[in-house]
C-alpha cells in the first residue's frame, strides 16, 4: 500500500513540476486554467487522504500494541498535535456513562505551556463542552475566551491554560460519547480549516473504539483482581479455621483494592452495641480498633434492615439525609463517606433443618458489619465495589460459622466423651459446608471463566467487526484515488497500466470485496459462539427471570464438547416449552451436571452409546426435562441415595458425590421443583427434572 501511494505522489510531483511551463502556455491560450485548477485540487485532496490514512494507521498500530489507555491516548495526542502543529492536544475521557466529569487522560504539549493532564473538567456550566457533545461534527472556535456563556471559573481555567483558539470533537462509541478530543492554540488566534476539522473527526471514530476497549480491559482487570481476592479468602477458609487471620487478610486486601482510608469489621454485642474487632487503615487517620464509642442513633429497625441484607452507601455524610446525631458520630471518627455491608451467618437451628423445612427458616443472625471509610474526601461508591464487599461478607459469614462450629466441636470433645455422636455430626457438617463451598466455587469459577473468555473474544471480534466497514470505505477511497490519479496524470495512467499487468491489480480489486464478505461472515460466527457461551454463564442474571430452557441445554452441551466422543450419539427431542421463571445460572449448572454424569456413564460402558435429551410440558403449569444415557444403569437398592451429599458410584478420585446433591438443592430447595431417577441395571439411566412455570421463590 505504501509503495503505491509513494508511486502516486512521485507522479503527482512530476506533474506539479511541469506546472510553470503549462502556466505560460495557459496564459497564451487562456482556455485550460479551470482544468488545471481542478487537477491541483484533486492532487491536494489525494495528499490529504494519504495523510489521514497514514495518521489512522499509526493510531491503529498504537491501539494494537497496547491496552494501556494512557499510552494510547498520549500517542494519539502527539500524532495529532504534530500533524496539525497545535500548541496542545488533549483527550478527555468520560469515566462512566452516567458521570458528569471528564478527566484528561492524554496530552501533547508543543511548548512550555501549562499542563492539563489529570485535570478533572465538569460538564455542568461548560457550554463549549455541552455543544461539542450535542453535535456530530467538530466545534472550531477562533476566539475561545469570547465563546458565549463561559462562566468565570471556566474562563479562569482557560486563561491559566493560555487557550486562545480551540478545535474539539466528541468521540462516540455505539452512539454514546465516551470522550472529547481538544486541540488548543496558545501562541495566537487560529482559523481552523475544513480539512483540519475533517482530520480530527476521522481520528475521533478510531479513538472512540480505543477508549472503549481500554475501559473494558481495565474493567476486566479489576474483575480479575476481585476474583483473586475472593479466591484468596476462599482458600484461607478451606485451609485454616483461624478466624482472626481470615478477617485480617480480608480487611487489608479490601482497603488496598478500594484504595480507601480505613476498613473495619464491627461485631455486635447486646443492645446493638459492639466493637471494632479488625481494622486496617492508612496514616494519618487514627485507629478506632476496639470500642469506638456508642452510636446512639443506631436503632433496632436499622438492624432489621441490615439483617435482610441491606447495603448502605453514603457518598457524603453531610448531604445524605442522615440524622444529626449520626452525622456527628461519623464526623467524630473523621469519616466523610462510608460503605456498609452486613455480615449475616445462619442460625444454629438452620443447620439442623431437613431439606423440606429450609424454606420456612427465619433470616440468619446479624453478626456484624463490614465497613469501608473514606476520610480524606467524599466518594461516589460504585456498584462493583458494593458487590465485592457483599461477596466478601458472605465469605466471612462462612468463615465465622465454620469457626463457631469448630469451637463447638472442641467444647463438646472436652466436656464429655459420651457426646461422640454429636461431635461426629458437627464435624460432618463442617466438612459438608467446606465441600459445598468448593463445589459451588468450581461451578462459579467455570461460569466466570466462560464469561471471561466470551468477553475477551467479543472484545477482539468487536474491534475486527467495527473496522470492516472502515476497510470497505478505505478500499473505495483508494480505488477512487487510483482512478482520479489516472485521469489527472497521463504519466500515472501509464504507470498504473504497467502496475496492473505486473501485480494483477484488477484481480485484487475484484477479490478484495469477497475477502471482506468472508471476514464479515467469520465475525458473525464468532458472535454466535460468544452468545452461546454467555447463555451458559448467565453471570448477569442473579435474580429469577423468565428464560428459555433449551438455550441452557444447548450451552451446556457446548461446554462439554470435549467429552463428546465419536461413539456417542446425541439425540435432542425438544418439545414446545414456554419460558420458565427461574435462576438461569443455577439451572444451567444442573443441566451441566446431568449431561456430564450421563456422558461418564456412557463412557464407562465401553461401547457405543446414545445421549437423549427431551423436553415437554408435563402439566398445565409444569415443564419437564429428561436426560437419558445408555450406560450400565444404577442398582435399585442405591437409587434412593444418589442425591445424598458425598455419595457416588464412580471410582475413587473420579467423583466427589456432590453433583446430584447440588442438582437436588437447586431444583427442589431453590426452585420448588421435582427431580427423579428411572434406571435399571444394563438398561441405562434417565433423570427427569420438573419445574413450575411461575416460581414463587424468586
Amino acid at each position: 500500500m505504501s509503495l503505491k501511494i509513494q508511486h502516486q505522489e512521485n507522479h503527482c510531483t512530476i506533474f506539479t513540476s511541469q506546472l510553470p511551463e503549462a502556466e505560460n502556455w495557459r496564459q497564451e491560450e487562456g482556455i485550460l486554467q479551470p482544468q488545471i485548477d481542478e487537477q491541483k485540487a484533486l492532487i491536494v485532496q489525494m495528499q490529504q487522504q494519504v495523510q489521514l490514512s497514514n495518521l489512522l494507521n499509526q493510531i491503529n498500530n498504537e491501539i494494537r500494541s497496547t491496552l494501556d489507555i494512557e499510552e494510547i491516548l498520549t500517542s494519539a495526542c502527539r500524532l495529532l498535535g504534530q500533524v496539525l502543529q497545535s500548541s496542545r492536544a488533549s483527550i478527555l475521557v468520560k469515566e462512566s456513562s452516567t458521570g458528569n466529569i471528564l478527566v484528561t487522560r492524554g496530552e501533547y504539549n508543543a511548548g512550555d505551556y501549562p499542563i492539563q493532564l489529570g485535570m478533572k473538567v465538569p460538564l455542568a456550566d461548560n457550554p463549549h463542552l455541552e455543544k461539542v457533545m450535542s453535535q456530530q461534527e467538530s466545534l472550531a472556535v477562533t476566539k475561545f475566551l469570547d465563546f458565549p456563556g463561559l462562566n468565570p471559573q471556566t474562563r479562569t481555567i482557560a486563561e491559566a491554560l493560555e487557550i486562545k483558539s480551540m478545535l474539539s470533537v466528541a468521540t462516540r462509541y455505539q452512539g454514546e460519547v465516551n470522550g472529547i478530543i481538544g486541540l488548543h492554540q496558545c501562541d495566537r488566534e487560529r482559523e481552523w480549516t475544513d480539512w483540519e476539522r475533517q482530520l480530527v473527526e476521522g481520528v475521533a471514530s478510531q479513538l472512540a473504539i480505543a477508549i472503549n476497549q481500554a475501559k473494558l480491559y481495565r474493567k476486566t482487570r479489576r474483575q480479575a483482581e476481585r476474583e483473586s481476592l475472593l479466591r484468596l479468602i476462599g482458600n484461607q477458609i478451606r485451609s485454616t479455621l483461624d478466624l482472626g487471620t481470615i478477617l485480617e487478610t480480608a480487611v487489608r486486601e479490601v482497603r488496598q483494592m478500594l484504595q480507601c482510608d480505613r476498613v473495619i469489621i464491627y461485631q455486635f454485642e447486646d443492645n446493638w452495641q459492639g466493637k471494632v474487632v479488625v481494622e486496617d487503615m492508612t496514616v494519618p487517620w487514627p485507629s478506632i480498633l476496639g470500642d469506638m464509642g456508642a452510636d446512639k442513633c443506631f436503632r433496632g429497625d436499622y438492624a432489621d434492615l441490615y439483617q435482610q441484607g441491606r447495603v448502605k452507601a453514603i457518598n457524603d455524610i453531610f448531604n445524605s439525609g442522615l440524622e444529626p446525631c449520626h452525622v456527628d458520630f461519623l464526623d467524630s471518627l473523621q469519616v466523610k463517606a462510608n460503605l456498609i455491608v452486613p455480615i449475616i451467618t445462619s442460625s444454629n437451628e438452620e443447620n439442623s433443618q431437613s431439606p423440606a423445612e429450609i424454606s420456612n427458616l427465619k433470616p440468619g443472625r446479624l453478626w456484624g458489619l463490614l465497613i469501608a471509610h473514606e476520610c480524606r474526601d467524599t466518594r461516589n461508591w460504585q456498584r462493583q465495589e458494593m458487590e465485592l464487599l457483599s461477596q466478601l461478607a458472605d465469605q466471612m459469614a462462612i468463615a465465622i460459622q465454620q469457626a463457631e462450629l469448630y469451637s463447638q466441636v472442641r467444647e463438646a470433645a472436652v466436656k464429655s466423651q459420651a457426646q461422640t455422636q454429636q461431635l461426629q455430626a458437627a464435624l460432618q457438617e463442617l466438612r459438608s459446608t467446606q465441600q459445598q463451598l468448593i463445589q459451588t466455587e468450581k461451578m462459579s469459577g467455570l461460569g466466570q471463566m466462560v464469561a471471561g473468555i466470551a468477553h475477551e473474544i467479543n472484545n477482539a471480534n468487536n474491534f475486527i467487526h467495527a473496522n470492516l466497514f472502515h476497510a470497505q470505505e478505505y478500499f473505495k477511497v483508494l480505488n477512487e484515488a487510483l482512478e482520479l490519479c489516472g485521469k489527472a496524470c497521463p504519466e500515472a495512467a501509464e504507470a498504473l497500466v504497467k502496475i496492473n499487468e505486473e501485480l494483477e491489480l484488477d484481480y485484487v480489486r475484484e477479490d478484495f470485496g469477497k475477502l471482506l464478505n468472508s471476514m464479515r461472515e467469520g465475525s458473525g460466527r464468532i458472535r454466535s459462539i460468544v452468545t452461546t457461551l454467555r447463555s451458559f454463564s448467565r453471570l448477569d442474571e442473579a435474580e429469577f427471570k423468565a428464560v428459555d430452557l433449551h438455550e441452557g441445554l444447548d450451552s451446556s452441551l457446548l461446554m462439554l464438547q470435549n467429552k463428546l466422543k465419536t461413539n456417542i450419539k446425541i439425540d435432542k427431542k425438544y418439545g414446545s416449552l414456554p419460558r420458565v421463571n427461574c435462576h438461569a445460572g443455577q439451572i444451567n449448572q444442573v443441566f451441566y451436571n446431568l449431561i456430564d454424569n450421563a456422558l461418564d456413564a456412557i463412557d464407562s460402558a465401553d461401547k457405543p452409546g446414545e445421549l437423549t435429551i427431551r423436553s415437554w410440558q408435563s402439566e398445565p403449569d409444569w415443564v419437564a426435562i429428561s436426560v437419558r444415557d445408555t450406560g450400565n444403569g444404577i442398582p435399585a437398592e442405591i437409587q434412593d441415595k444418589i442425591f445424598d451429599p458425598f455419595f457416588t458410584t464412580k471410582p475413587v478420585g473420579k467423583g466427589t458425590g456432590l453433583g446430584l446433591s447440588v442438582c437436588y438443592q437447586v431444583i427442589v430447595q431453590a426452585h420448588g421443583g421435582r427431580i427423579r431417577c428411572v434406571s435399571e441395571v444394563g438398561g441405562g439411566t434417565e433423570l427427569i427434572v420438573e419445574l413450575p412455570l411461575t416460581n414463587q421463590m424468586g
